[in-house]
């Protein structure tokens, strides 16, 4: 892993750190078994990226469009192999991950982290959730502890507060934070509503990928796609 980072420093990559990894850094998550990076969208920037991925031997994986930046605009993700030791690397770069502004609002409300991986610049907690709220039951745990960390932060700021209610998917936890903000709703309501949530926003991943794969099959059927192990050129 600390080699993928040091590549990225070394060629320049302006970058950011999302998903499971992320929030293994920021405490909310033990377990993640890829790597994902949102990468800023200037042709510049693919390209020092692309030397990055070529300098480690970097191959496309499974269903990857050429890593450009109009197939990078349209929200395509790009799944590379980087060999290591004992294990390789499964990297992912979302082109533009759902649910979030712009790369450059997401830059500002970033953090770094000092690991020993090296000076990892990592996506805020509001953006990171957001980026969560996918189709996967077990990322609506995850996104309760960023939550929780993000009042831990700033415990008495109502905006935060207001923000925690509605990112929490834990009934007792939701139920809990209202009462901080004087309202006091009884937990098997919020249970409900949290499920009925949850639900919805399920569908709405559903749907944003649904075009995004219908997109990818025509490039698929257009012979488009890199080959399977294709090696990164830069």
């Amino acid at each position: 892993m600390q080699r993928l980072f040091r590549s990225f420093e070394r060629f320049g990559v302006d970058y950011l750190l999302i998903s499971g990894q992320a929030s293994i850094l920021y405490g909310a998550a033990t377990f993640s078994e890829d790597v994902d990076v949102w990468v800023a969208p200037a042709a510049a920037n693919i390209g020092r990226l692309k030397r990055a991925l070529g300098s480690l031997k970097a191959q496309a994986s499974k269903f990857t469009p050429p890593l450009t930046r109009r197939h990078m605009l349209a929200g395509h993700g790009f799944h590379f192999v980087v060999p290591a030791r004992p294990l390789p690397i499964f990297l992912d770069v979302p082109g533009h991950p759902p649910r979030v502004g712009g790369f450059g609002s997401a830059r500002k409300a970033s953090r770094e982290f000092r690991c020993a991986w090296g000076r990892i610049p990592v996506v805020g907690i509001e953006d990171l959730v957001a980026m969560k709220k996918t189709q996967r039951q077990a990322d609506y745990d995850t996104i309760t502890n960023l939550a929780q960390i993000r009042v831990d932060q700033d415990p008495t700021d109502r905006r935060v507060l207001a923000w925690a209610a509605r990112n929490t998917f834990r009934a007792e936890s939701r139920a809990e934070i209202l009462g901080l903000l004087g309202r006091r709703v009884p937990v098997e309501s919020c249970r409900k509503r949290i499920g009925r949530e949850i639900q919805v926003l399920q569908r709405r991943d559903a749907a944003y990928w649904r075009l995004r794969l219908h997109s990818l099959r025509r490039l698929r059927r257009a012979g488009a796609l890199l080959p399977e192990g294709s090696p990164v050129e830069a």
